[in-house]
């Protein structure tokens, strides 16, 4: 797949996030955005999505230049897979938690830098430093 292919996927899903959540910013029911459904997702049951939100941004926008491990240059299908190892098992922590409980900011914040962290770290990118795409006209 080209990379003008991959672009236009990622721009049109934005895109159309931002439509969505523009839409049910105006339409007449309060507190039905997709910001205000995530938040109060990841208040209870689906913490992980704090945690998985500091992963992306460590693995997309951060990166180290070598990984904390050097198994992880000739493996590199291990850190995804322990990231969906980690995830399920929060999820089915998650399902065991009170419906009315709310995760305190401060292990919101913990889990949104150990996320980070583990995105930096263990899972990634590893890019040069600089990488500039070139349009094909």
């Amino acid at each position: 797949m080209s990379i003008t292919t991959v672009e236009f996927i990622v721009f049109t899903t934005i895109g159309l996030l931002i439509l969505l959540n523009a839409m049910l910013n105006i339409n007449r029911y309060k507190n039905d955005t997709i910001n205000v459904v995530i938040k109060n997702w990841s208040y209870n049951k689906y913490f992980f999505i704090t945690f998985l939100w500091g992963v992306f941004g460590g693995h997309f926008f951060l990166g180290s230049k070598k990984p904390i491990l050097n198994i992880f240059i000739t493996h590199w299908e291990i850190p995804p897979i322990a990231l969906a190892i980690i995830v399920i098992i929060m999820i089915l922590y998650g399902r065991k938690l009170p419906k009315d409980l709310i995760i305190k900011t401060k292990y919101q914040v913990l889990l949104l830098i150990t996320g980070l962290l583990y995105g930096h770290f263990i899972w990634s990118q590893r890019h040069e430093e600089f990488i500039q795409f070139t349009l094909n006209n």
